[in-house]
């Protein structure tokens, strides 16, 4: 059993989507003897931006017009990297707190790489699950309970997008 483990709130220790993600690979390690967990931690090694240069290469329509320099070429290795982690792994648990009304930038910069990448997923095994641990604001206002229900909505679309056909959201309220 192989856990990737994703998480992408800055506020570090005292994020609720953090504490939830924890938990929850805390329970399927626990629940799977000798699962190997990959963390990969957004915030504090935040991923540059999708640029034209990277997406060409992602796309395999790179131009021999644009150099391929150092730094474009240790993008694409890391893009590929990023995408072995995501179809090795069984099961995906994502921290996705809503930051302003939008995924966080760190969470999307990743999300943009696999989803530029997406016609690699079908090496992807259709028995992979992801975990949405989604947070913002509590349910308690029917305003703000639309705000997230569209939120995950959007990720569940993206992840949708790229075959993910066992989607799980577990809603970290701040209630």
């Amino acid at each position: 059993m192989n856990i990737l483990h994703i998480d992408s709130c800055a506020l570090g220790d005292s994020s609720l989507s953090r504490q939830h993600t924890a938990a929850a690979v805390a329970r399927l390690a626990a629940a799977h003897a000798g699962a190997s967990v990959n963390y990969r931690d957004l915030a504090a090694s935040p991923l540059s931006h999708v640029s034209a240069p990277l997406l060409q290469v992602m796309r395999k329509q790179w131009n021999s017009a644009i150099p391929m320099h150092a730094e474009l070429r240790a993008e694409s290795l890391l893009s590929a990297s990023l995408l072995q982690e995501f179809i090795d792994a069984n099961i995906v648990v994502v921290g996705a707190p809503m930051h302003n009304y939008f995924t966080p930038s760190t969470l999307k910069a990743w999300l943009d790489r696999l989803l530029h990448l997406h016609g690699d997923l079908a090496k992807r095994s259709d028995s992979q699950r992801v975990m949405l641990v989604t947070s913002g604001w509590g349910a308690d206002d029917p305003q703000q309970a639309e705000l997230m229900h569209n939120y995950e909505g959007q990720l569940t679309a993206a992840f949708k997008s790229i075959g993910v056909r066992h989607l799980d959201i577990a809603r970290a309220d701040m209630n």
